[in-house]
């Protein structure tokens, strides 16, 4: 029952890993000769994520099939779907097991003899050893499926920090699954739809959280979670989890950046584990900088990658270049990214998405990896250290919430409406945008704020767009929001910062940035690793007290201490946050104008029904005005409207 299909898609270069998966996993019934064909056609539209080999594996009711990127043992004998030497067990997943070195030896010594150099077959030693206690020993990023042939269970799997995609559908006859949505809803003879409340929550927040989709039954697996399926019956269990404020260190302040030190160290080596060519994405802060510094520690010949901003109060290249040569850098890079290539880039990034994404910053890191790739195969980037040790702006607000919370709603209506009345500024983080997001929090519950803060608009405002009562304020909870306060419950009683930390790491991290930072890279082939998210560097920072991490005004305190210990500049060592993204909100209003009005054409969204048009209209039109930055919920209902563009075979709500 075992068929091995090689696909045409083939290139010179062999290897592992960086990839796209796709399986169809059926209850009982055979799979039919149609379902057969759809399968393989949808293993092509995950091209660009494995360019260099296409296989399958598949019996009566399992298909597995495989889009290869070659990164580790370049050669045909470490492809998937890749099979054990009895033959029971196939496995298939997206990503990269740096550690798998060490875990290859811990093998050897219990009597394993390897035929590759690969990653993967490693990862499917320690499957078969271990079972699933192997995830709790993995280091990397990775997504993808086992099946044993003997017992008939299939299990889905996904990385601690959500790095890589994992999208997964049931249905009454099985299971379908994909590294990207356009593999799932490529499939014809299942009728797709778009799911309304998980669009208005796409509104609210700018990305899809949880396991939201932009189609209705259509889910993501979530991080550090596995999904059984055995006997017509699927389950998930969460395998892994670092719960900030849990198990707190008794630690000096000398001794936590010596653990650092010695941890990041040690991620950064595993992370430049390749057998291609690899650099750093420098953004100039502080986090990309470690990562040089430490990296060039390891392999002086390593390259670095910036971008340039015309405008001056975006761009970090200056800072990026004197980092370079501070390390002692030789090979520098800098893209220089103007109007002309941001309104390219975004073309193409809202053409190819199939899932809209309301982050700018999509925009540059996709010019990034197109601009770097002719150059490298493998980038590491600074994706975590925000999540980890307290950098975003809203953390400085933590320390007044227990003033404004209490505020009577008379007063708290005055204080907004004295926000309202600071002069508007489209550039980044105006004060009137700050204190509006952080005026947004109230009222609300503890757990309900921190989104809040980050949300798109006031949910009163986002009411009024989409027609409903989902985005009220009731007894101090949004309906909206209750996905997002369920998974905060285990921090509900942890101090501020922690829950905080918390909300990132479950939440934002991985389906904010890590699907950009995924998204970007793979569609020019390219992998990109993040030393921050070695797990036992994120259990570490999660013990740290509070004080390591926010102190005073001062975000990311413990990493600014490393970077003045290894003598890093002050303009880089103790720089506040700047976000990788352009001025979105001044260009909504000259050269992007055109593309808005196109986007946002009223008549195509009355015909969706989804929203209020002459609310939209209204937005607009305040924003063009200069009497509100509204480009947060302008970009988003752009990139829905793009999306709903590419994919016109699934039907609105």
């Amino acid at each position: 029952d075992q068929y091995l299909y090689l696909g045409a898609a083939r290139c010179t270069r062999k290897g592992n890993q960086m990839c796209g998966v796709f399986g169809w996993v059926s209850h009982s019934a055979p799979l039919t000769p149609r379902d057969v064909e759809s399968a393989r056609k949808t293993i092509n539209r995950l091209a660009h994520r494995g360019p260099d080999y296409c296989g399958e594996w598949k019996n009566d009711v399992v298909f597995m099939g495989h889009r290869r990127l070659s990164i580790i043992d370049l050669t045909d004998a470490a492809n998937q779907p890749f099979i054990d030497p009895s033959g029971r067990y196939a496995l298939g997943f997206n990503g990269e097991i740096y550690n798998y070195v060490e875990l290859r030896e811990d093998l050897r010594r219990e009597g394993y003899e390897f035929r590759t150099r690969s990653d993967t077959e490693v990862l499917l030693a320690a499957l078969i050893r271990w079972g699933d206690d192997a995830f709790g020993r993995l280091d990397g990023m990775f997504a993808g499926a086992l099946h044993d042939r003997q017992t008939g269970r299939h299990l889905l799997f996904r990385d601690p920090l959500g790095q890589k995609p994992l999208y997964y559908v049931e249905y009454p006859g099985g299971v379908i699954y994909a590294s990207e949505l356009r593999a799932i809803t490529g499939l014809a003879q299942f009728e797709w739809r778009t799911d309304g409340d998980a669009f208005r929550r796409f509104l609210m927040h700018g990305y899809y959280s949880e396991t939201d989709t932009p189609v209705v039954g259509v889910r993501k697996l979530l991080p550090g979670c596995t999904l059984e399926i055995a006997g017509g019956r699927t389950s998930v269990m969460r395998y892994w989890d670092s719960i900030p404020g849990q198990d707190p260190l008794d630690i000096s302040e000398d001794e936590a950046v010596g653990v650092f030190e010695r941890l990041f160290s040690q991620s950064c080596a595993r992370s430049m584990r390749s057998d291609v060519p690899y650099g750093v994405f420098m953004s100039g802060g502080i986090d990309s900088s470690l990562i040089l510094d430490f990296c060039h520690e390891i392999n002086p010949d390593i390259g670095s990658f910036t971008v340039a901003m015309g405008e001056s109060d975006f761009d970090e290249s200056t800072k990026a270049a004197m980092m370079a040569k501070h390390v002692g850098v030789s090979d520098h890079h800098t893209f220089s990214m103007n109007t002309e290539s941001v309104i390219s880039a975004m073309t193409d990034v809202l053409a190819s998405n199939d899932e809209p994404h309301g982050d700018p910053g999509f925009v540059n890191a996709y010019f990034l990896a197109k601009s770097a790739k002719p150059h490298l195969t493998v980038a590491l980037a600074g994706d975590g250290g925000d999540e980890l040790f307290a950098g975003y702006l809203p953390f400085t607000g933590l320390a007044t919430v227990p003033y404004l919370k209490v505020l009577p709603e008379t007063v708290l209506e005055i204080v907004k409406a004295v926000a309202r009345a600071v002069p508007e500024n489209d550039g980044y983080l105006g004060l009137r945008f700050k204190a509006q997001s952080y005026l947004r929090g109230f009222p609300a519950d503890d757990l309900d704020r921190y989104p809040l803060w980050l949300a798109s608009m006031d949910p009163e405002a986002m009411g009024q767009l989409c027609r409903t009562d989902f985005f009220e304020r009731s007894n101090a909870s949004l309906p909206a929001l209750a996905p997002i306060t369920r998974l905060l419950g285990p921090v509900g009683e942890h101090s501020r910062i922690q829950q905080f930390l918390y909300y990132y790491q479950k939440v934002f991290l991985p389906e904010f940035v890590c699907m950009h930072t995924d998204r970007a890279a793979m569609q020019f082939s390219l992998e990109v690793r993040s030393p921050f998210l070695a797990p036992d560097l994120v259990a570490f920072a999660n013990r740290l007290p509070d004080r390591m991490k926010l102190r005073g005004s001062t975000t990311k305190w413990l990493l600014k201490q490393v970077a003045r210990k290894r003598g890093f500049p002050d303009v880089v060592a103790a720089q506040k946050k700047q976000g990788f993204t352009f001025p979105l909100a001044r260009w909504l209003k000259s050269s992007l104008k055109p593309m808005m009005a196109d986007l946002l054409n009223p008549d195509e969204w009355a015909a969706d029904g989804l929203i209020d048009t002459g609310v939209m209209e209204g937005l607009m039109a305040d924003h063009l005005e200069g009497r509100s930055n509204n480009y947060r919920i302008l970009y988003n209902l752009m990139c829905f409207r793009a999306w709903r563009r590419a994919f016109p075979d699934i039907k609105a709500v």
